[in-house]
């Protein structure tokens, strides 16, 4: 069903009200606030071919209706206006996080809390995905016959660190050809790059490789940490309790449980990453269990422009989108700006 301009902006009141009610909405509301001019009556009659096609529903024996995660959906595509964030809250993100320093992950855990104290919601940061980083350098370490660290270093200035069991007779001068050799052909691009090409090498390695470059990209493969590894910076559970109409405390439990179980909330998330810029997603849409009350917001931060992690709010369907879409988007674009000045800074600084 196409709407039309009436049906739309009878939609579009019903929503805007219930999110700043939570309540049902009646006809004669619409009519009271719309500029639409109709009577209560002519009002019914069209919500009643909205609730038909499931724009909006009755959720109880009220007159009042409240939008579907359909009828949301049409307005978040349709008709959402932004709210321009004030000076004030603009300039405290950029100084709050500015003031942390180089430090990422300290930056990611400030940032969380600042996205969770503006917008009144759960804040999640999620750290690097280290697929979406791009190589740099590795070096490896003897540290004593048969036992080496490798230090992969990412662009970003991110590091990573592994202890590794290799054979006894490898010895410092073939470490440094190992490294010599990852370096000149997977320098610049991306972990998740060269984990699949190292996979597709060293399935050919004993007909194209002598066994140096073998040791080399068994190596290289164990300095890879899994992806499990990732963090999720957690704010604002405690919002959970100021919606009376989410005041289901079955309902509130699985959100914790889901903000608890980090592994399933990565893979949730991870559904964001796939997408190139902000993103809403509807609990409803995605038949999340644990979410089917509540909307995703979600924006990437990026390096050299991979995306590589996530701002994220969760926040009851009928927030103010208005008002919390900026700051999450002004936030990730503070993020993305900030691993450029470390990146920036690391490269002048090994020019030096």
């Amino acid at each position: 069903m196409n709407l039309d301009q009436r049906q739309a902006d009878v939609l579009f009141t019903v929503v805007k009200s219930y999110i700043q009610s939570g309540l049902p909405v009646g006809s004669r509301t619409v009519a009271r606030k719309s500029n639409l001019n109709l009577s209560p009556a002519s009002i019914r009659n069209i919500m009643a071919d909205l609730t038909e096609e499931s724009y909006i529903e009755q959720p109880h024996t009220s007159a009042g209706r409240v939008p579907t995660a359909k009828g949301f959906r049409y307005y978040l595509d349709s008709k959402l206006d932004m709210e321009p964030l004030p000076r004030e809250i603009e300039q405290k993100i950029k100084s709050s996080l500015a003031k942390v320093g180089p430090d990422l992950p300290r930056t990611l855990s400030q940032a969380s809390k600042l996205l969770s104290s503006i917008s009144n919601q759960i804040s999640l940061v999620i750290t690097p995905s280290h697929q979406n980083i791009r190589w740099k350098h590795i070096d490896f370490i003897l540290l004593r016959p048969g036992l080496v660290m490798s230090i992969l270093v990412m662009e970003g200035g991110m590091v990573q660190n592994k202890v590794i069991s290799v054979d006894r007779d490898i010895m410092t001068d073939d470490l440094i050809k190992f490294s010599n050799y990852l370096n000149e052909h997977y320098q610049g691009k991306t972990l998740l790059q060269v984990r699949v090409s190292i996979y597709e090498q060293m399935k050919i390695a004993q007909r194209q490789f002598n066994q140096l470059y073998q040791s080399a990209l068994r190596l290289a493969r164990e300095s890879f940490e899994p992806e499990n590894n990732r963090q999720v910076y957690v704010d604002g559970t405690h919002y959970l309790f100021q919606d009376t109409d989410l005041a289901n405390l079955s309902k509130m439990r699985e959100v914790f449980k889901l903000l608890e179980e980090r592994s399933k909330l990565l893979k949730l998330l991870d559904q964001t990453l796939e997408s190139k810029s902000l993103s809403i997603i509807l609990g409803q849409e995605q038949d999340w269990e644990e979410l089917s009350d509540y909307t995703v917001i979600s924006s990437p931060y990026s390096l050299k422009g991979d995306n590589i992690g996530m701002v994220s709010i969760i926040g009851p369907t009928r927030m103010n989108y208005s008002r919390i879409i900026p700051a999450v988007d002004l936030t990730a674009r503070i993020l993305s700006q900030i691993l450029h000045d470390i990146y920036e800074y690391k490269n002048h600084e090994g020019l030096a």
